[in-house]
């Protein structure tokens, strides 16, 4: 059994706060891949340069994501401002200030890890 203190309610929000950053670049993502561009990379490229972002931001969301459930549990303290950092990256303008919140929250958390 783990003698843990039980998590701190300010760590416990700033992992919400990371998986709703990480479920907002995840939005982003999906939107821009199912969007498209005309822009190819070369000629009869099937890939585009949106594809290949939109691919960049789903794995930023979903990062953001699993660094949020680990400040749930409580682990990997280093995930979970990574992922907060990349819900701000991918998230745009609402993932940017719940990212920033997120690990303000970490921040002022009286958490040990």
């Amino acid at each position: 059994m783990d003698d843990k203190p039980p998590l701190d309610f300010l760590f416990f929000l700033g992992g919400n706060l990371a998986i709703l950053a990480g479920i907002m670049a995840l939005a982003n993502g999906l939107m821009g891949a199912s969007i498209g561009s005309t822009v190819a990379i070369g000629p009869d490229s099937p890939v585009n340069r949106l594809t290949i972002c939109s691919v960049l931001v789903i794995i930023f969301g979903m990062i953001a994501i699993a660094g949020g459930l680990s400040a749930i549990r409580g682990k990997h303290f280093t995930l979970a401002l990574v992922g907060a950092v990349l819900g701000m990256v991918g998230g745009g303008w609402g993932g940017f200030f719940v990212g920033l919140g997120a690990i303000v929250m970490f921040m002022m958390s009286n958490q040990d890890l």
